[in-house]
């Protein structure tokens, strides 16, 4: 009976034991192997096996008690109302979250969490905290059903309204959203934890194997430095696509009442219950050939959605610029949808193309340079200098069409903001009253054509900057005066 009792007092109200491992550091599991191993080669003789290890076996141990005891202080209890938690050392902070604060609840389940049946629970309010989550919390099944279901009752008969994308339409949002940078990044982290396990030099030898076979294949002799350039930069980009696909796989948004449910995934499962007054601004985003071929992706800015790494704030993947706006309405029917009142002008296109234009004279200026001081790097200089040539170009292109596409607008009470950050266009929707401040600034250029760009600040769980390039100042001025911005004109 003592046994039951004290069974119960150890687990209530506390996360999953599984959490206990994840409070050890990085290289916890990297330790225990040679120990596990010596102890087998010693045939399990433990008095003999901690002699010799006395000290990796007291460090280990001292690790794991720290990470047991910070598992026992950090207590949560689920009420009906509220959220009660007790984290840091010793449970000494405390903290109280009502349902009516929440802004979102994000849970995932990856392979390694569904084998032992428990849920990584994150919870967000309108706290400005960019750290990181307000509350991460490691869910037994019982006590992630409990929560869920008392998230979900309050829309429980109301009536549901859902979307999901076609497979093809997320093989195509992954086509468009991966980014070689970031797969690049990702693979290099794989490849870091790999040579921990491996060795340095089976890893070597791998690459080795690779860059031969890579050469055999091509039937043009390229520099060694060319073929790792654009080994890296493809795989680095099927790895990203890859990882983005199977995030977003099954991917599901349901509306019920005053929530907005998103579900996704295929390795890990991923749901998002979000609350839909919380929202702070709805951006429609597209690329140049997204643009081309009328399709676009909705992402929305809420308090912890996307928050985690190599995550994504998405509403909606991709779906055509017909059918977004009555999704939206489905999904979001309180949002108004207003027009530009302000555009940019054909003739102000210097403003737009200056900037890329000016970074592909740079290019070649210096890889002359560098030719200069190292002349026998010719060829190596010659194929860098080609390759950062190619996204500057389509940088200039991407801006020249952003001409087309700049404005600004104001209707019943929502703000419209049109511009191009970099290779992507944005059109974000927000309630005007979240608009925090507006300033104006004009370039050299601008002074003498009489123009002008705005930076509207916006607030989110930080603020965050929008900015809209090239107007005519007057008329820039006189719409701002209209909704209540008084500017001073230098």
């Amino acid at each position: 009976m003592l046994e039951k009792h004290l069974f119960s007092y150890l687990f209530k109200s506390r996360q999953h034991p599984i959490k206990i491992f994840t409070y050890t550091t990085s290289g916890f599991w990297l330790l225990l192997i040679p120990l596990a191993r010596k102890l087998y080669r010693l045939s399990f003789d433990v008095a003999e096996w901690f002699r010799g290890d006395w000290l990796d076996i007291i460090i280990i141990s001292l690790i794991f008690s720290f990470a047991f005891l910070r598992w026992f202080f950090i207590t949560f209890s689920i009420d009906e109302d509220t959220i009660k938690t007790g984290t840091g050392y010793f449970g000494l902070i405390k903290s109280k979250f009502n349902y009516n604060a929440i802004c979102s609840v994000t849970c995932s389940q990856g392979p390694f969490y569904r084998f032992f049946g428990c849920y990584k629970v994150c919870i967000d309010t309108n706290s400005n905290s960019m750290r990181g989550h307000d509350v991460t919390l490691t869910l037994k099944k019982s006590d992630f059903k409990h929560l869920t279901n008392i998230l979900k009752e309050k829309n429980i008969g109301k009536v549901k309204y859902s979307y999901t994308p076609k497979k093809i339409h997320l093989i195509t949002f992954s086509f468009l959203f991966s980014s070689t940078l970031s797969g690049v990044i990702l693979l290099a982290t794989l490849m870091i934890q790999v040579s921990r396990i491996i060795g340095r030099q089976l890893e070597q030898k791998y690459l080795t194997i690779v860059n031969d076979r890579i050469q055999n294949f091509l039937t043009i002799n390229l520099p060694p430095i060319a073929v790792a350039v654009a080994s890296i930069i493809v795989i680095g980009w099927l790895y990203s696509f890859a990882v983005n696909l199977l995030r977003h796989w099954n991917f599901t948004t349901v509306r019920q009442g005053d929530s907005i449910i998103i579900k996704s995934g295929f390795i890990t499962n991923r749901e998002n219950v979000i609350m839909r007054n919380k929202i702070y601004s709805v951006d429609l985003r597209q690329n140049f050939f997204m643009r081309m071929f009328q399709i676009c992706s909705v992402n929305i800015d809420c308090a912890g959605y996307g928050k985690g790494k190599r995550q994504i704030a998405v509403l909606l993947p991709v779906t055509t610029n017909k059918e977004v706006h009555n999704s939206l309405k489905i999904l979001l029917p309180d949002r108004i949808n207003p027009h530009n009142k302000l555009k940019s002008r054909f003739r102000d296109f210097i403003g737009f193309t200056t900037p890329p234009f000016l970074l592909g004279i740079c290019i070649p200026i210096l890889a002359y340079t560098m030719w200069r001081i190292f002349p026998e790097w010719l060829v190596i200089i010659r194929f860098v200098a080609f390759i950062a040539e190619i996204p500057v170009f389509w940088l200039f292109v991407v801006k020249f069409a952003s001409i087309f596409t700049t404005g600004v607008g104001f209707d019943d009470g929502y703000a419209v903001l049109n511009y191009c950050r970099l290779y992507q266009f944005h059109r974000v929707t927000i309630p005007a009253h979240q608009i925090t401040r507006i300033d104006y600034y004009q370039t050299i250029i601008q002074k003498w054509s009489n123009n002008c760009s705005l930076r509207i600040y916006t607030c989110s769980e930080k603020v965050k900057c929008h900015k809209v390039k090239n107007f005519p100042l007057k008329q820039a001025l006189t719409l701002l005066e209209s909704q209540g911005y008084h500017m001073d004109v230098k």
